[in-house]
């Protein structure tokens, strides 16, 4: 149902372009931090996540297109991190006129096979607490929690 394309640099651009607002809107949204102090977070935490651009060793970026159209739905980005056999998702986008078609469970289920034939043992993952589609889509897949974090706003 669908193929992972590594992203080529014009697209890692774009996606850069929209990663880094979007990252900063989730910052505020659930950490209550103004928009000017997220989007410098956001935008240190891209530069440090890809020192070297798309060819950041460790950093995996993919279009996910439907196999039978050839048409990109979505975005997904991971890591290896080798010393402790895990992969690391930080995210997955499919876009919003191809959700709740089944793009984000068969591109995990894609990522699953793929990952595990290369010999790592686990993906970890962080979800924003006010993101319940994507903590939905998780747990159905068989993720579990590890750990929690909570905070009451005064």
């Amino acid at each position: 149902m669908i193929k992972l394309c590594k992203v080529n640099e014009a697209e890692f651009k774009r996606y850069m372009d929209f990663m880094i607002p979007d990252y900063a809107q989730d910052i505020t949204k659930n950490f209550d931090l103004p928009m000017e102090q997220a989007l410098e977070e956001s935008e240190m935490m891209m530069n440090d996540m890809f020192k070297d651009g798309l060819a950041t060793e460790g950093q995996y970026l993919y279009n996910i297109v439907d196999a039978n159209s050839n048409e990109k739905v979505g975005l997904l980005w991971y890591s290896i991190i080798s010393e402790i056999n895990q992969a690391y998702l930080y995210h997955i986008l499919i876009d919003e006129a191809k959700r709740g078609l089944g793009y984000g469970s068969k591109t995990l289920e894609k990522l699953q096979e793929i990952l595990k034939n290369s010999g790592v043992k686990s993906i970890g993952l962080s979800v924003f607490g006010k993101n319940d589609g994507a903590y939905r889509l998780y747990k159905k897949l068989g993720y579990s929690n590890t750990r929690i974090s909570m905070e009451k706003i005064l």
